[in-house]
């Protein structure tokens, strides 16, 4: 059984309607944006395997809640930042894995199969594994109460999106409105 991208995105923004979201390049991104545009949005660009480091820094820097959407291809990119995740210990962050075992932005092939739930204990991180819509709202739960990092390494079906053919404005411009959205 997996859960729908689609529908957890939402469950993301519903949970923590403050947080600073970092999403990983392509499908995540693409799937974040059809959901809900908003400022407090990070849409990674041509950082395959930043997602978690870029919003380990963000939680780092930052008071409010920050949640990184990122994937499973990019994610085993950089598996050691979670060590770095764990000994910086933001109570702020939440990592969210959607493991559909596919690099699936770049074209659809196969991912390792790594339990990154436990990778994440291992680390020193709260580490949680779902599979339906129920149990990832439990964990988003669980994580904003937790004093922490916690990671919810959540199992979904490859979205089938090619994504915008355009943006309706440049990516500079989406750069400044988060980065404005976050001032106090």
């Amino acid at each position: 059984m997996t859960a729908d991208q689609y529908a957890c995105t939402r469950a993301v923004l519903d949970a923590e309607p403050e947080a600073a979201v970092v999403a990983n390049l392509g499908v995540a991104s693409w799937v974040l944006a059809e959901t809900d545009d908003r400022d407090r949005n990070y849409y990674m660009r041509g950082a395959m395997g930043c997602t978690t480091p870029v919003g380990l820094g963000l939680a780092l820097s930052i008071d409010d809640p920050v949640t990184v959407l990122d994937g499973d291809g990019s994610l085993l990119m950089s598996l050691g930042c979670l060590s770095t995740v764990g000994s910086c210990a933001p109570s702020n962050l939440t990592i969210v894995v959607w493991v559909n075992r596919s690099f699936a932005t770049t074209g659809g092939q196969p991912t390792a199969g790594v339990d990154f739930a436990a990778a994440a204990e291992a680390c020193g991180v709260a580490g949680t594994a779902v599979e339906r819509l129920d149990e990832f709202r439990a964990s988003l739960d669980e994580a904003a109460a937790r004093d922490g990092p916690s990671l919810i390494a959540c199992s979904v079906e490859t979205v089938d999106t090619e994504g915008p053919d355009t943006y309706d404005y440049a990516h500079e411009y989406r750069e400044h409105r988060f980065r404005t959205a976050l001032e106090p």
